[in-house]
């Protein structure tokens, strides 16, 4: 009886001592020393997860403070701020040991207890061994324009800064994927990686901006650690995919297509890592307050969610929805014809206006932005001409139920180069004919018109003038 009662205590202390562990681990405690730095407070900082670090604990200065809390703390960056002053960036790579010591001393920072940071520290040190470098040739370059040398002298001089430039460069992409192997199991590998620059694009690439973007879209994510979800957490991920998404903007549907599919398919490494870029994406490129909204490419991106396995019912309901108002009226399709209520009181359909092009104009004429961009198009010189040759013709449209509203139109804004309209009898709405969340909204179509492009944005309009027949 004894034994079995010895063994039950055993037992007992055990798991006392196994949970009491278990439960001191899921906290943190990030005990901070200042020797010789003095603010009035010191700020513990979590990334947002979409553009800024924000508060989580604000304590008042004293030579040494305590950063602690009974949850751990998620993956991620976080930052030690004296007032607004930034000391240093803390990488939490998993809920364990997040009990560590951080100090200062004439500001040289180390960590105590933090393998993970200990290593980013050094990393960060010989980093800026590698900026030092390249500084001092710009250095040498300012000092040799300065200098008054002959052109053919100069010459030889650039090309020797050019070629050390390039070792440099090299030298430092060897050394960040070392690192980034070496610490693989941390968060620290995985920003290492991501943050190896791009390769030196070709020289010729150089005079051309379209095809200098479509470069750096190919390669952006040519080291990114897709797989690593920690990432989410930090704002390396976030300023990418917002680069991404711009440089898509920039190159439109047509030519962004292929890249935005790349990155979908090597997302999808990692669920989270899929859906965090998707919404990320989404707010550019298809959110519809977005000045950034490409419909194409937005499409696209519902139909690879849609056929992703890892897609929620939540999520699929609302793409289906999106995408049954998106995928309609689509390039190279004909749009469906509807009533109109003319300028000079005459009723008669879209398909009985005829001309060889038409931008079909939908509007709310008091929608300020609608102004503004009426505004814009009415001094277009190609856009003019090819109205004055009778190549095209502007056909705005009011869709709302207020005749009011497009009588007042009529009298004090309408330009006379153009076609005003009004769908007096609500056709437009009612049927759901177009998905028109977000005015102006233009189409340019042909004699038959059929969709040439959909949703033209008004700095496009006088490029796709130069190109009609």
């Amino acid at each position: 009886m004894k034994v079995r009662n010895i063994v039950i205590q055993l037992f007992v202390c055990f798991f006392v001592c196994f949970l009491t562990a278990n439960l001191c681990a899921q906290g943190y405690e990030i005990k901070v020393t200042l020797a010789t730095k003095h603010y009035d407070s010191l700020r513990l900082q979590a990334f947002d997860g979409k553009k800024e670090f924000v508060d989580m604990q604000v304590l008042p200065y004293a030579k040494t403070v305590v950063f602690k809390g009974k949850k751990s703390l998620d993956p991620g960056i976080y930052l030690l701020e004296g007032d607004t002053v930034g000391i240093t960036e803390i990488l939490i790579s998993d809920s364990k040991s997040q009990q560590f010591s951080i100090t200062e001393k004439d500001s040289v920072i180390k960590f105590i207890n933090s393998p993970e940071n200990e290593a980013n520290q050094q990393y960060m040190k010989e980093m800026r061994v590698f900026d030092q470098r390249m500084y001092q040739l710009d250095v040498e370059f300012r000092e040799m324009q300065s200098s008054n040398l002959p052109q053919y002298m100069m010459q030889p001089f650039v090309d020797s800064l050019m070629a050390r430039a390039v070792r440099i460069s090299e030298e430092k992409t060897a050394f960040q994927r070392s690192k980034a192997e070496q610490y693989k199991q941390y968060l620290l590998g995985s920003i290492i990686k991501s943050t190896i620059e791009l390769p030196t694009p070709p020289r010729e690439l150089y005079g051309n901006q379209m095809q200098m973007q479509m470069y750096v879209a190919n390669h952006l994510y040519d080291n990114y650690a897709w797989e690593d979800e920690r990432m989410i957490g930090t704002p390396i991920a976030v300023n990418k995919h917002k680069q991404f998404a711009n440089i898509l903007y920039y190159l439109d549907a047509e030519a962004g297509e292929p890249y935005l599919r790349e990155a979908l398919k090597a997302a999808k490494a990692n669920d989270k890592v899929y859906f965090s870029f998707f919404d990320q994406l989404e707010e550019i490129l298809g959110a519809t307050k977005s000045l950034y909204r490409v419909e194409g490419l937005y499409i696209v991106m519902l139909k690879d969610a849609l056929a992703y396995d890892k897609t929620d019912k939540v999520r699929k309901t609302r793409y289906e929805a999106e995408l049954k108002h998106l995928d309609k009226n689509l390039d190279g399709s004909v749009l469906p014809n509807f009533n109109l209520l003319m300028s000079n009181g005459d009723t008669t359909t879209l398909y009985d206006i005829k001309s060889p092009y038409m931008l079909l104009y939908f509007q709310h004429p008091e929608c300020p932005t609608c102004r503004q961009v009426r505004t814009k198009m009415k001094d277009y010189p190609m856009l003019n001409k090819a109205i004055k040759d009778g190549k095209i013709v502007v056909l705005t449209v009011y869709f709302e139920k207020d005749q009011k509203v497009f009588d007042n139109f009529l009298k004090t804004e309408a330009n006379p180069q153009w076609l005003n309209s009004w769908n007096y009898d609500n056709q437009i709405e009612k049927e759901e004919l177009f998905y028109l969340v977000t005015i102006p909204y233009m189409f340019l179509v042909d004699k038959d018109k059929r969709v040439i492009k959909k949703d033209i944005l008004y700095n496009e309009i006088e490029d796709y003038v130069k190109t009609l027949r």
